[in-house]
């Protein structure tokens, strides 16, 4: 294998001058070095993928969050840019708050530390999309009481090295304190599926090992509860969710119906069929992508991996 190391635009953001180790081996791949992304490996494939796709930002984000978090050098390639399209939600503005908040708590060495934030590099950790975005964040958790501004330069922004220098606040910390907890409640991921006997195997032996093994509780509600019951059951569980798996063989129009309600509460949907059936899915949900397979070792493996790369990998319960 051959390696050398030179300077290139990278082929998420768009940032120039970015350090590129490239090499050449069965497939050729590049890895980056990137101010704003952080490192990740990508496919010659998956490169020209994100020149014909708008996914920019929410890819920079999920790199760099990756990046903050201390994990593996992520490689992308083309099945893993249809996971991050169709399974990252669109985060709203109070969600980019805190996810921002969390950032800048991660990189605190103790409470009171200052941090620069440089809005040109560092609009990632907000997931946002620009950096007047995220001055429009920090400049409202200010307002909020939830950061402080060390310094007297304000919240103007000019291209460039301008950096803004920030702390959390005691009020931020505890609005954080409270979120973990919720967030730490939020370990469970609901199962919508066929209650079939010939689909029991596919959840003990494929659905459930999968999302245990990627640290999330998984939950299947029971279908002997009577009818009322079972559907208040269900919005009470998919709220206490953190992502929802749709498994949508033998077409039942219940699993569409919960896996709606998860998306309009924003939160990952994961859907999976059986390579039979996937000519069935409903018309609605053809454009996403569906986890396909033929036998229950198949679907844990597939199913593993896209909650590793679309929500994230936990410690294992």
């Amino acid at each position: 294998m051959k390696t050398n190391t030179t300077n290139k635009i990278c082929p998420v953001c768009k940032l120039h001058d970015q350090d590129i180790i490239r090499k050449w081996n069965t497939g050729e791949k590049t890895t980056y070095k990137c101010a704003r992304c952080g490192k990740f490996t990508i496919t010659q494939m998956a490169e020209r993928t994100t020149k014909r796709k708008n996914l920019g930002p929410k890819l920079s984000s999920w790199i760099r969050n990756l990046s903050e978090l201390e994990m593996e050098v992520p490689e992308i390639n083309t099945n893993c840019l249809v996971e991050i399209e169709q399974s990252i939600p669109e985060y709203n503005p109070s969600d980019k708050q805190y996810l921002f908040l969390r950032n800048i708590s991660r990189k605190s060495r103790h409470p009171g530390d200052v941090l620069s934030i440089l809005p040109e590099l560092d609009y990632p950790l907000a997931w946002a999309s620009a950096p007047d975005e995220i001055l429009f964040y920090i400049r409202f958790l200010v307002e909020r009481g939830f950061l402080t501004l060390t310094d007297n330069k304000g919240f103007r922004y000019a291209p460039g090295n301008n950096s803004i220098s920030v702390a959390i606040s005691p009020l931020g910390w505890n609005y954080l304190d409270e979120y973990e907890q919720r967030a730490i409640e939020l370990s469970q991921a609901f199962v919508a599926m066929s209650f079939s006997k010939s689909m029991s195997k596919i959840w003990e032996q494929a659905i459930k090992p999968a999302i245990n093994e990627a640290g999330y509780k998984a939950y299947r509600i029971d279908s002997t509860q009577d009818h009322y019951k079972f559907n208040i059951k269900i919005i009470d569980e998919i709220r206490n969710s953190l992502f929802v798996v749709a498994e949508v063989t033998e077409n039942k129009n219940y699993v569409y119906f919960e896996a709606g309600y998860a998306v309009g509460r924003n939160l990952p949907v994961i859907w999976c069929v059986h390579k039979n059936d996937i000519d069935n899915v409903h018309f609605d949900t053809k454009k996403c992508n569906h986890v396909s397979w033929k036998t229950p070792e198949e679907l844990k493996s597939k199913l593993y991996d896209v909650i590793c790369v679309a929500v994230g990998r936990r410690k294992k319960i």
